[in-house]
């Protein structure tokens, strides 16, 4: 790794610790987890939930959800990864030539993380209208899995799903702070 700063080398030598762990048996649960279609239940259910806390203002949280996906999503790609131009790990000649390839490897720059952008904004943004420790809790965990599987499936460097997470949490809090009036005119 000569020449690489010490920051970079930690990066790598992660990546490379998370995405070796693997074997053939655990590939196809963290192709599942990585799948942005399998969590539609999930979400389903959120909104359920978001409803449920709060259904005379419903249509104003449907629309702040809207709102946090598109800026996460776009953000993630227009914002970070057109700019910054950071090659996935599977385009990194010193990185692909030791790692694990377990599928495709998608477009060529991952910094930031789009899944991890977009679960981390999930996560943060239902927590605070739900204002429960246990809803933060399990979703972190998930935000926190689906990044590991990004890793894991040799799709994204640590500092890629890290970086997600961070704007994540940004723009949740950016859509909490524009639509707060809205959303907490009867939250219960």
């Amino acid at each position: 790794m000569g020449g690489l700063n010490w920051h970079n080398a930690i990066n790598i030598v992660t990546f490379h610790l998370i995405n070796e762990m693997g074997f053939e048996a655990m590939d196809p649960i963290m192709l599942l987890i990585s799948n942005k279609f399998t969590f539609i239940p999930l979400y389903l259910y959120l909104l359920y939930l978001l409803y449920k806390n709060n259904p005379s203002n419903f249509i104003w949280t449907l629309a702040a959800v809207i709102t946090l996906i598109f800026f996460a999503d776009t953000g993630s790609v227009h914002l970070f990864k057109n700019q910054f131009e950071i090659l996935r790990p599977c385009y990194t000649p010193i990185v692909m030539q030791e790692m694990r390839f377990v599928t495709d490897c998608g477009g060529q720059f991952g910094f930031i993380s789009s899944h991890a952008s977009n679960s981390f904004a999930i996560a943060f943004f239902i927590s605070l209208l739900l204002k429960s420790k246990k809803t933060f809790f399990w979703l972190f965990n998930w935000a926190a899995l689906v990044g590991l599987s990004r890793i894991y499936l040799g799709l994204h460097f640590p500092y890629d799903v890290i970086g997600g997470m961070f704007w994540g949490l940004f723009v949740s809090l950016l859509v909490y702070k524009i639509f707060k009036s809205k959303l907490n005119e009867t939250v219960r």
